[in-house]
């Protein structure tokens, strides 16, 4: 006996789609626009996480101010400021490196097992978010840093240190906005794999 979907589709019962094929059949596949889009995405934020890390990995000035000491006669003094001096700016260098390390892992199971990626949209998804997150939160972390050296902070009697290394706060500062980058390719990632994942339901 016809069932009610099949009198209205008018579909035969000898080929009605069965059951287990009915999101294939009632949610296109995604678009080779969408795809294209979401390949490119990937790299952009591949490529994002690499150059933030090294831009921030790299960070680094000295300083040399000539003083008088008591006796008059001249010293040299130099201080080093380096990205690796501070743990927020080490954690903002190895969250990026991580992220590097899952794009690319993603676009070589893409490249070779297209078959895979099609039935783990949910879980790439979740890792999409939580790179994300990871992303902001180091981005945050590297930023608070960023504005105290800046600004400094005069109830703890932290100086602003980037007037004397303003080439060292102009890198990290430049490090951050490229990983931001990274990170809304992934806030647009998890969005558009949310609404291929919303049409298939």
């Amino acid at each position: 006996m016809k069932s009610v979907s099949e009198f209205r589709a008018g579909i035969p019962p000898s080929v009605a789609p069965p059951p287990s094929r009915r999101w294939q059949n009632d949610a296109p596949l995604p678009s080779r626009r969408m795809q294209v889009t979401v390949k490119v995405l990937r790299i952009a934020a591949a490529m994002m996480s690499f150059v933030a890390a090294i831009v921030m990995g790299t960070a680094a000035q000295t300083k040399r101010v000539v003083v008088i000491d008591d006796s008059g006669s001249p010293v040299t003094l130099s201080g080093t400021a380096k990205s690796h001096y501070s743990s927020a700016l080490v954690y903002f260098i190895v969250i990026n490196v991580l992220s590097l390390a899952y794009s690319l892992a993603v676009l070589m199971l893409n490249a070779f097992k297209k078959e895979v990626m099609a039935s783990i949209d949910l879980p790439l998804t979740v890792a999409d978010l939580l790179t994300m997150i990871f992303l902001v939160s180091c981005n945050g972390a590297a930023s608070a840093i960023s504005v105290v050296a800046q600004n400094g902070n005069r109830h703890f009697g932290w100086d602003k240190i980037c007037e004397s290394v303003g080439g060292y706060c102009a890198q990290v500062a430049a490090a951050i906005v490229i990983s931001m980058f990274g990170m809304a390719a992934y806030v647009v990632l998890a969005l558009l794999t949310l609404i291929g994942l919303h049409k298939g339901l």
